[in-house]
């Protein structure tokens, strides 16, 4: 178990929740680079997060919004801007109920998978981790494989869970983010 932050501790309390819930959060990546019916690329993440409100047992609480360069994207790519979101799962929510809805929410607004990876897109939410569940199947794996190496993650998460540890690593985000900035 991840040690909490005060940030998660303090979003927990406030939405009348023991801290014994952060063995239940998930953490949700949000990205855009291409304008959606929200506005730019900011404005949708903050849009999305009204809709991922409507996963949560209590308000999602949502990282800062940050600018990222893409990464391993086709050349000539909007930079984007990246968040991470962390919910709790209503009742009996699984892994891939949650995944499902969040690619419901990114066709709300404008995603469509082309199958072309690592497109230029309106919305992108990656379930980055459920709990402490380590899934490893062909529509979902969990912890999501590359989090720990994105910087565009890390930086974000490192503002509201920078001692969180992804189930499966010793490391916390803040000493991944520090190895990751020093490489």
């Amino acid at each position: 178990m991840s040690c909490l932050s005060p940030t998660i501790a303090d979003w927990l309390r406030q939405s009348g929740q023991s801290t014994d819930q952060a063995a239940g959060l998930a953490l949700i990546g949000l990205g855009a680079n291409l304008p959606s019916l929200a506005g730019g690329p900011a404005d949708t993440l903050v849009a999305a997060k009204r809709h991922l409100d409507g996963l949560s047992a209590i308000p999602v609480l949502l990282s800062p919004v940050m600018t990222s360069r893409p990464v391993d994207c086709p050349p000539g790519s909007p930079d984007f801007c990246n968040a991470v979101a962390v919910v709790l799962p209503k009742g009996d929510c699984t892994p891939m109920q949650l995944l499902s809805d969040l690619h419901s929410i990114e066709q709300v607004f404008g995603r469509q998978r082309s199958g072309l990876r690592n497109e230029a897109r309106p919305l992108d939410l990656d379930l980055l981790a459920f709990a402490d569940a380590v899934v490893d199947d062909d529509k979902l794996q969990l912890p999501h494989p590359r989090a720990t190496q994105r910087e565009f993650v890390l930086r974000p998460l490192s503002h509201i869970w920078p001692d969180y540890r992804f189930p499966g690593t010793d490391q916390t985000v803040k000493s991944l983010l520090t190895a990751l900035s020093g490489s």
